[in-house]
């Protein structure tokens, strides 16, 4: 028997609109175990069924949505049918540039709460948040395998990666994005081994890198700078302060014709950026795509200033007339306050958005969950 948590009437307004989450202060009381990964039946202040969701743990949000409907049965069927299900909703996506690599599941807008399922080739990467869906993961895989006619899959785990359905993938990956081709990491490389969700921003940003000489900073594999550089800069100086990801950066370099105009860095970004700036050099394109700076319940005045300062040693490397691509991956930090640090950073030099920039379809945005909106953008053109 499911457990039945009582929410007050301050919640029934979230349920209704369909918000994943249940916050802790919205409990009035439960009945049953309350254990991780637990069916929750969730009722109104008068009985009346809400949702279905799982236990997950977590203090503040204890309670994940699943299901708007009461005839759900949350069993390994109903998590079986809810992969194959995501993964039929990106058939026929017009994804920029053509991919052998996509997000088949994309968390709570697939109403898979915390679960990430990446595609590369013939493989499918999983990571979670929380482990509120472990009972169900074997039978997500099997629908992600059966639908998308699958090889293997993986789950990353701290605690050890694990084949979940068919076979492990090699070592490393070479997945394709147009004419382009970069060697990933499905075992240790960050998140679930590549970025998809900045395929069409890489395309975008290469657009503006005809004769540049461009500055990539967090350039994780070397993405950016492969796009850019196959797009015509005239070169690429490329920073990160993990060693195994500038050793695939340089192999995608390689891959792609194109590793005589790089220069990889090993560094501390920020540490870089001033010394740059001291040796008095600009450029004509600087890329920041730092990773998250603000977790979603993290102190957002800190991660604000951390931004800020971020923003603003990028820009004194960017001549006048050059440009600047830069995002934010935090779904706490909203285009509003992006725009603003930015705008902040420039200070009274002016700063002209050219392209605001977003993540792609496979990536959809839950609107009754809005830090599903999580990838931000944006191409200025500094004076």
């Amino acid at each position: 028997m499911a457990d039945i948590v009582t929410v007050t009437k301050r919640a029934l307004q979230p349920l209704n609109s369909r918000r994943p989450w249940v916050d802790a202060g919205m409990i009035e009381r439960t009945r049953g175990a309350a254990h991780l990964g637990a069916a929750v039946r969730l009722v109104g202040p008068r009985g009346e069924f809400l949702a279905w969701g799982l236990w997950s743990g977590e203090p503040r949000f204890p309670i994940r949505v699943i299901s708007w409907e009461p005839d759900t049965t949350l069993d390994p069927s109903f998590f079986h049918a809810a992969a194959a299900a995501a993964v039929q909703r990106r058939v026929g996506l017009p994804l920029t540039p053509e991919t052998d690599a996509v997000r088949l599941i994309f968390g709570e807008a697939d109403g898979l709460p915390g679960l990430v399922a990446d595609r590369y080739g013939e493989y499918a990467v999983l990571t979670r948040e929380g482990r509120f869906l472990d009972p169900y993961l074997i039978a997500i895989a099997s629908g992600l395998t059966e639908s998308a006619s699958l090889a293997g899959v993986l789950l990353r785990d701290d605690a050890g990666n694990r084949v979940l359905a068919g076979v492990a993938p090699p070592e490393t990956l070479t997945i394709r994005e147009g004419e382009l081709r970069f060697e990933i990491d499905p075992h240790e490389g960050q998140k679930t081994g590549w970025f998809c969700d900045q395929r069409q921003n890489r395309l975008r940003v290469a657009a503006y890198a005809g004769g540049a000489e461009v500055l990539d900073v967090f350039c994780y594999t070397g993405g950016f700078s492969v796009a850019a550089l196959r797009s015509g800069a005239s070169s690429a100086r490329l920073l990160d302060s993990s060693a195994a990801a500038l050793a695939l950066a340089q192999r995608n370099l390689t891959l792609n014709d194109c590793p005589e105009a790089a220069t990889p860095e090993r560094c501390d970004a920020m540490d870089r950026l001033r010394s740059l700036a001291k040796e008095g050099l600009s450029f004509d394109l600087v890329i920041l795509d730092p990773p998250k700076l603000q977790p979603p319940h993290g102190k957002a005045d800190r991660a604000e200033a951390a931004y800020l300062s971020l923003q603003g040693l990028a820009m004194k490397l960017v001549r006048p007339g050059g440009r600047l691509a830069t995002f934010s991956c935090s779904g706490a930090m909203s285009r509003a306050r992006f725009d603003g640090v930015v705008a902040k950073a420039a200070g009274a030099r002016p700063c002209r958005v050219l392209e605001r920039l977003a993540q792609p379809p496979d990536h959809p945005i839950l609107l009754s969950h809005p830090k599903s909106e999580y990838l931000t953008g944006l191409i200025v053109e500094l004076g």
